[in-house]
């Protein structure tokens, strides 16, 4: 029968068998085998293939990708929209594979298969048995074929580097809650202020750790102990130097981040909001979304079997404290049948029962509920109320494919126990068509497909349109002159399709506003004389070139990306800057105490199309 006694007074400690220092041997699963190594050479495979899509359709560097590799020739702690990591990993790639496409591309390429990578472990550190490998090796596999991984990996973005950030810091605030170690609270700071660095969107997590806090099981909970502020600490300890880079420059990345989800131009609404949440299906896969609603319902509902004592990993917090039992019995009723712990205590081993992670397993499922439900709940709050990026929600994605791959693959049951392998290969297979499709309309439909169906389109064309230009830069006349425009997306594409030249870029600026890193840092000085390259895709620019004294078009070229979409540059010769205004222009030329009837420039700036 079994006791009702607390643990600590009726379960004497088992052994466990030791190392030769004071802390006991942890009998963790295996987490590499024959199953780890099938995902690497999954991620290899997949991997290989989209660097050859990206070699071979053609495509170069979206705009915010040729400002990121910009970033990445002048490191600093911060930059005008994002954060430094993204920078540091574009200068690490191209220093070894140089500066082309996939030079650029390559190092937030890689962060995908850390990521899956990271998940087994994510997974193992939630069920500590060989069945818990599998699930993560399982949800692995979702993640790097998921239509998500397959769009979002073939760019040069900050997800990438979050992803893998949010994923090592599930997995390290697991493990400390659980354990209450110094030194996985320290890693668990660290991973979260990298991943600040990363992208500000990582500050959602913190919504996740004060509830496990309390919610995860674990010798300690709440706040009033060390472990949670070290953590907090070393958080702030590493995001510091992008904060004190931000006051220097009067906190442009915060404001920016703040102006793009409070001032949106995008219109809001239920529709939004629905948009939104079936683009967050399209990245999960609406057949991977089907069999995780079917299979919560009927897959294995008879499965009590909890895994052996062989599986599970020992734990040096022998004989927690008595109320961990008692919510253990009560988490234990509210779970799934397919996933319930509540066994007749004669059928356990008391180093099972005792286990810390064991005890801590029951409110795994929870946990990963809290690591997507916060995030998504605000990205749908902001798409009803002024619209939101698909990707915006991108890092809860990750719990939900390890919700997911609990129902492809069970990871509380004997590996021999059955899974529904039929519907593990079909969302696989049905994903990778999913993407196929996407990627490749371009190349099955050509010159029929819409440009908006087209998810490549505005990587297309920049090579050719700035290639028609190249020899222009040569001409000893205008070699070494800066290339000035007024907007972010030509002064990136400049800095990088031209990077062979080595330009100096100068952002057109009368107003001295700072709504760009351009802007910010690179805007065109208010002195008369200079003499620079006006690249713009406006016909007539004469809101730039009247405040020159001698211009001339020098070329210009158009390519045709897709049906309705075509790029056009101009490139024009301008002499004699004579300020933004008359009155720096009277001041500077020593003029102010003329007066002439000859001025041939206007009084005030004039403005010309937003950025």
């Amino acid at each position: 029968m079994t006791n009702t006694t607390s643990p600590a007074a009726a379960t004497p400690t088992p052994d466990i068998a030791r190392t030769q220092g004071a802390r006991p041997a942890h009998r963790w699963p295996r987490l590499w085998g024959r199953r780890m190594w099938l995902l690497l050479a999954l991620a290899a495979v997949l991997l290989v293939y989209r660097t050859a899509v990206v070699h071979y359709s053609g495509i170069s560097l979206f705009f915010d990708e040729a400002q990121y590799w910009d970033w990445s020739r002048e490191l600093q702690w911060g930059y005008f929209s994002k954060p430094p990591v993204i920078a540091g990993l574009i200068a690490a790639g191209t220093a070894v594979f140089g500066n082309g496409v996939l030079g650029v591309k390559i190092m937030p390429m890689l962060t995908y298969v850390a990521t899956a990578v990271a998940m087994v472990g994510l997974a193992r550190a939630l069920w500590p048995t060989s069945s818990g490998v599998r699930t993560g090796i399982v949800a692995g596999a979702l993640f790097l074929t998921s239509p998500m991984t397959g769009l979002l990996g073939m760019f040069a973005s900050t997800d990438g580097p979050l992803l893998l950030c949010w994923t090592l810091a599930a997995w390290a605030l697991w493990r400390a809650q659980v354990t209450n170690r110094l030194g996985l609270w320290l890693l668990c700071g660290v991973v979260c202020g990298v991943g600040m660095l990363s992208k500000y969107t990582m500050a959602a997590f913190a919504i996740t750790a004060l509830w496990a806090l309390w919610g995860v099981h674990g010798p300690k909970r709440g706040l009033l102990r060390l472990g949670p502020w070290v953590a907090i600490a070393a958080a702030l300890a590493v995001l510091a130097p992008n904060v004190l880079w931000n006051a220097e420059w009067g906190f442009p990345t915060l404001q920016h981040t703040a102006d793009i989800t409070t001032k949106s131009s995008r219109s809001g609404g239920p529709v939004a909001a629905l948009v939104f949440l079936v683009g967050q299906i399209a990245m999960l896969g609406p057949v991977a979304v089907i069999a995780g609603l079917w299979l919560h319902r009927r897959v294995h509902t008879g499965t009590n079997e909890v895994a052996g004592q062989s599986q599970w990993a020992a734990s040096s917090q022998m004989l927690p404290p008595s109320q961990w039992a008692a919510s253990t019995q009560v988490a234990s009723s509210s779970q799934p049948a397919s996933s319930q712990l509540s066994q007749p205590e004669q059928a356990r081993t008391k180093s099972t029962r005792n286990s810390a992670y064991y005890l801590a397993s029951v409110t795994s499922y929870r946990y990963l509920v809290a690591l997507s439900a916060p995030l998504l709940l605000i990205a749908v709050a902001q798409a009803f109320r002024a619209g939101a990026h698909v990707n915006w929600a991108a890092p809860a994605m990750i719990s939900l494919l390890l919700l997911l791959a609990t129902r492809l693959s069970l990871p509380l049951v004997p590996l021999s126990a059955p899974r529904p392998q039929a519907w593990f290969w079909l969302v696989l297979a049905s994903n990778l068509i999913l993407t196929g499709i996407v990627l490749h309309a371009r190349d099955v439909m050509g010159d029929k497909l819409p440009a908006k169906a087209d998810v490549l389109v505005r990587m297309r064309g920049w090579d050719a349109a700035f290639g028609q230009l190249d020899p222009l830069l040569n001409d000893p006349r205008v070699q070494g002159l800066p290339i000035v425009a007024d907007k972010r997306l030509l002064l990136a594409q400049a800095a990088y399709q031209w990077r062979s030249h080595q330009p100096r870029i100068m952002a057109w600026n009368p107003t001295g506003a700072h709504g760009d890193h351009y802007q910010l840092q690179r805007s065109m000085p208010n002195t008369v004389g200079q003499d620079v390259l006006l690249l713009t895709d406006a016909p007539d620019p004469d809101y730039i070139l009247n405040r020159f004294a001698f211009k001339r078009e020098l070329g210009r070229s158009m390519v045709q990306v897709g049906p309705g979409r075509q790029i056009t540059l101009y490139l024009y010769l301008a002499r004699g800057f004579v300020g933004y205004d008359n009155k720096t222009y009277t001041q500077q030329s020593g003029t102010a105490n003329e007066r002439s009837e000859d001025i041939p420039f206007t009084e005030q700036p004039q403005g010309g199309p937003s950025n």
